[in-house]
Order: C-alpha cells, then structure tokens, then sequence
C-alpha cells in the first residue's frame, strides 16, 4: 500500500517493474555469490564495499534492529485489529515470546511456524483471487502520511526491491553452491513480484476506511474468507514472532560476542531499546524504516556497478 496504492495507476507499472528487479537481483547475487565462493552475507558485503568490516557490521545490526522494531509494532497492530486490545499487549506478548525464542527456549514455536506460513500464504491467495473476483479492479491513488516513501513509481519500485533483497542476500550468499540455483532465485523474485502484483491489486478493491487501517490484509481475508479470519491472523501472528526472534537471535550474538555478557542479558537490553520505537506505530515505521534500507540497498548497487566497471571483482 505504502510503496505502489499511493502511487495511483503508476501502482501496477511499479509493482511489475519490482518484481522484474526482484528476479533480475536475486539471480545476480546468487551467481555472484557462486562465482566468488561466498558463504556469508558478510563475504557479500566485502566483496562489494572492500575491506569496510565495520560499516558492514554496522548496517547488518541496523537492519536487524529495525526489523525486530516493525515486528513488534506489527503484533500490537494485530492485537488492536483483530483482538480489539491495546497495542502494547502485543508489542510485550511478541517481546516475551522472541525472547524465548531467540534464547533457545521456544525451539517449538519455529516448528508451530513453519507449518502455519504455508497455511498464512494459502489463505492469503485464496482471499486475494475471491476478492478479485467479485469486486471491480482497479487503483485510486490514496494519501499515505510522510516517511521516505517517493512519489515516483521507479523509485518505489526500486526501493521496495532493495529493502526486500537486503533479507534476501542473506539466504542467497550462504546456500549450498549450485548452478541450478541461480534459476531458483530468478524464479523466486519473479514469483515475489506475481504475489505483489495480486496483493496490490486486492487491496485497491478496499474502501477508503479500510485502507487507512494498519492491516488491510486482515480486512481482504474479512470480506472474503471471513471463515478463515481467525486462522490467518494467528499464522500471520506467529510469522511476525519468529521474524522478531530471529532478528533479536541475530543482534544478541553480535552484541553477546562484542562485549562478552550472556545472552540472556543482551537480548533483554536489545529489546528495552527496542520497545520505544515499536510504540510509534506500525503504518508509521514501515513508511520511514522499509525505505530507508531501501536506499542503503541503491547505495550497495552504485558500489556494485562501480567495481563493475573498474573490474575488481570480475
């Protein structure tokens, strides 16, 4: 909504325009990753920016603190739109369970998880492709308040596919070499971009009010799966969990190792810090957040292209 609804009907040549950069991307990080022998998202960043190991460090432990950030806000705006509660009950229900999580004492709830998403992502399509159906497509250009969000369709598209890959380096970087893989990751980003695509499109069906609400996907499942509301709202729940302890499982080890002080006690100082932030709002943080790693994502591709064109890495 943020980076293709507030766009009008630039949306549609936004969103495809992401998913082609999401493909082209993620095949190109593979098969640089396969031809460097990189094992790393940390190899990956050197390879591009030299021997900067701190800055490096510096973004790595940024994205993963402003990850954990918008995924305790986003549960506190499950907890407001679905369970009618304040939002603080879920910033402090998602606080709790990460750091269990992360700590090693909710190993279960990563299995729970990877039986929900595919579920979540089901009733996600079936809601979009019955919404579709029924209701008249097409993309009126809404207000979406501040951040760093453009107003111009290539930057978005760009933007929303180098926030996106700045996740994705991480698993592409450090699979198992294999030729065949750079076709999966091209594949995966065009797949990505399709899903985009529908989203976007699902969502332009909603009304003005229900644009406005932090989570309109809650409200596509209500008009459409209304049966399956309860159902999707806890595996989009749990996702939202288990990103925020992997994140804060990534920050405690970093910090843990730095200053040599048990996990426990880094992952409950990360979180103070991280509680704050999450109050200012979910729609809030993914428009000034999400962007801005957008725009360190554009500032690794210049870097790219310039050691392209000096052949340093090639």
């Amino acid at each position: 909504m943020q980076f293709f609804l507030s766009l009008g009907h630039r949306g549609k040549a936004a969103v495809i325009l992401a998913g082609l950069l999401l493909s082209l991307a993620a095949g190109q990080v593979r098969s640089l990753a396969i031809n460097r022998g990189t094992v790393s998202y940390h190899d990956f960043l050197t390879m591009l920016l030299g021997n900067w190991q701190l800055p490096a460090d510096i973004a790595i432990a940024s994205f993963l603190f402003g990850g954990l950030v918008i995924m305790l806000a986003g549960s506190g705006a499950v907890f407001r739109q679905y369970f009618g509660l304040c939002s603080l009950s879920g910033i402090l229900a998602c606080s709790g369970v990460a750091l269990l999580a992360s700590t090693g004492r909710g190993r279960s709830l990563l299995v729970l998880n990877t039986l929900l998403v595919p579920v979540m992502l089901a009733i996600m399509l079936l809601a979009v492709a019955s919404q579709l159906k029924y209701q008249p497509r097409g993309i009126a250009s809404i207000p979406v308040a501040g951040g760093l969000v453009s107003a111009n369709w290539v930057l978005n598209a760009f933007l929303y596919a180098t926030y996106n890959m700045i996740g994705g380096m991480v698993l592409l970087t450090s699979l198992p070499e294999t030729r065949r893989g750079i076709w999966g990751a091209r594949l995966a980003g065009l797949l990505l971009g399709v899903a985009a695509y529908f989203l976007v499109m699902a969502l332009a069906c909603l009304s003005p009010p229900e644009l406005r609400l932090e989570l309109p996907m809650l409200q596509v499942v209500t008009n459409s799966q209304p049966q399956l509301l309860s159902l999707y709202a806890l595996a989009l729940w749990l996702a939202m969990v288990t990103t925020a302890a992997s994140q804060l499982y990534g920050l405690v080890a970093r910090v843990a190792q730095s200053f040599s002080i048990c996990s426990e006690a880094a992952a409950i100082g990360i979180l103070l810090l991280a509680l704050p932030a999450a109050t200012l709002g979910f729609a809030s943080l993914v428009s000034w957040i999400y962007p801005l790693y957008g725009y360190l994502g554009l500032l690794l591709i210049i870097q790219a292209i310039i050691r392209y064109l000096t052949k340093r890495y090639f």
